[in-house]
């Protein structure tokens, strides 16, 4: 637990975006929207090219995000694009026989033209800003937004998905019809609210087959103690969300005296049975990703940042990180074909742990077939006239107090069911499933057939929180509120659009948000 409110946000001075990383994603997005609308068309015939198809969720994982864009990534991006918006524009050609999209000569735009580096990018994005400022309603351009976090968490979803040697064509599918209808002369704000509930219902969708599938290669989940000490070794620490790369890369060390540790989401992997298996995995190290500068720069070994996992990197060491993912930050060294050989070199020449630390272990995960049991029996016990759940939380001060407030004035006849905070009341059910947002969603899918109202609170937000808040205000039994999130993720703007849209609802005080319900 965070006890000072604590982040890396927080110690930079700095929790949004600058304008020069605005104006190179504003770029990446125009070409995104374009690629997306000829790419969608061809992709429904099936011919579209598993290069265009990599090339589009690599650029949407970059977008609506707090790291700094180097150089080298935004040109390589832009270069690629630049190769294969033309190819894909004439293959629409070649199968429909027409250009029905009637583009200028692509070739010759300022897209292409005025983008050849860093400097003139800025000065092509500021100027497009501009336009869009003055051109599009605000509440349309929020709703842009909304659509690119939903493309975002989709594509890294399902990235993560396709990791697992599975498909799931309607979730890309739905990226190319969010990114193509990201357009100034789409202004029918119910046509995009629709896309928008499509996507957050097919992300929802696909997040729990990511579970399933998980499940199907490395057991159900359980309940598990992981450990927060650290071992007298050599060790390499894997930061992200993307576990079949951990799997890989445990696979690689297991005759090797290095012990390897997780760190943010990856803790997820202790919940599942087959990792057990690897005895050089010892546990979690560190505070998690809105703390890896700190947690970072003291790991004495390599760090492994799995795919799309590069946030607040910029102001680290640099030397000892090493990453899967095809946008390589200045400073960090490229994995190639799951090769660790490098990694292994640098474990092995670092200081590692000295004499280690003992720390206090924690359980997390759960039982999911024993939860569903021990809802239904507390539902019928507490004559349950409500359920409340609240999500995941980074325990800020401000809002521990907020919920510690809210779980005491709750009646007896609410269910509460809190991933994160705590309590001995009877009619409170504590699952602790660390970073893990899915059981969320799984434990939801149980008890809105329940056929009783709901609030769902979320206290923090993520890359999914978006969608998966969406998703629950299509229950028109559902109430949902969220916390105080970083202006990257949520600014008051996006808040109003969404209160009104979706009618997701800000957290204020404990008596205003009770009468509410």
């Amino acid at each position: 637990m965070n006890e000072f409110g604590y982040d890396s946000c927080i110690s930079k001075g700095a929790c949004s975006v600058n304008p020069r990383t605005s104006s190179l994603i504003l770029i990446i997005v125009i070409y995104l929207k374009i690629i997306s609308k000829y790419a969608l068309d061809i992709f429904k015939q099936n011919k579209l090219s598993d290069s265009v198809k990599e090339l589009i969720l690599n650029a949407s994982s970059l977008i609506v995000q707090s790291q700094e864009i180097t150089e080298q990534v935004f040109l390589n991006l832009i270069s690629e694009f630049k190769n294969k918006l033309p190819l894909t524009i004439e293959e629409y050609k070649k199968i429909f026989k027409e250009d029905c999209f009637k583009d200028e000569d692509i070739q010759n735009s300022d897209l292409f033209t005025k983008c050849n580096n860093i400097t003139d990018s800025i000065k092509f994005g500021e100027k497009i800003f501009k336009t869009t400022l003055l051109n599009i309603p605000e509440n349309i351009r929020d709703l842009h937004q909304i659509m690119l976090v939903l493309a975002k968490s989709l594509s890294i979803n399902l990235t993560d998905y396709e990791s697992l040697n599975s498909e799931f064509n309607d979730a890309f599918e739905q990226i190319l019809k969010l990114l193509s209808s990201i357009n100034p002369d789409i202004e029918n704000e119910k046509e995009i609210i629709e896309i928008i509930i499509k996507s957050a219902i097919i992300n929802k969708d696909l997040m729990l087959k990511i579970r399933e599938r998980q499940e199907e290669l490395y057991g159900t989940q359980k309940l598990k103690k992981v450990s927060y000490s650290t071992f007298p070794s050599k060790a390499i620490l894997v930061a992200g969300s993307n576990i079949r790369e951990l799997e890989f890369i445990l696979e690689s060390m297991k005759d090797s005296d290095i012990d390897i540790y997780t760190h943010d989401g990856m803790m997820l992997a202790h919940t599942f049975p087959k990792f057990s298996e690897y005895k050089n995995l010892k546990g979690q190290y560190g505070q998690g990703g809105e703390n890896c500068l700190i947690d970072f720069a003291t790991f004495p070994g390599p760090i492994i940042l799995t795919k799309n996992s590069l946030h607040n990197i910029e102001n680290l060491y640099r030397g000892r990180l090493f990453t899967t993912d095809k946008n390589i930050p200045k400073g960090v060294i490229y994995i190639k074909d799951n090769d660790y050989s490098e990694v292994l070199k640098s474990a092995e020449t670092a200081k590692g742990f000295k004499s280690g630390k003992n720390c206090e272990s924690a359980y997390i995960g759960y039982d999911y077939e024993k939860t569903l049991l021990l809802i239904k029996e507390k539902v019928k016990n507490l004559n349950c006239k409500k359920i409340v759940l609240i999500g995941l939380e980074k325990y800020s001060i401000e809002q521990k107090s907020y919920f510690d407030k809210l779980i005491r004035t709750l009646p007896k006849t609410t269910l509460i069911i809190s991933f994160s905070y705590n309590s001995e009341k009877e009619n409170l059910l504590h699952l602790n499933t660390c970073f893990d947002s899915t059981p969320l969603l799984k434990i939801y899918e149980e008890i809105k057939n329940y056929n009783l109202p709901i609030t769902v609170f979320m206290p923090t937000c993520d890359r999914n929180t978006i969608s998966q808040m969406i998703y629950f205000s299509q229950n028109k039994n559902t109430r949902v509120f969220v916390g105080k999130c970083t202006p990257i993720i949520l600014n008051p703007s996006l808040m109003t659009t969404l209160e009104k849209d979706f009618n997701i609802k800000s957290i204020t005080t404990v008596s205003k948000d009770v009468a509410i319900n």
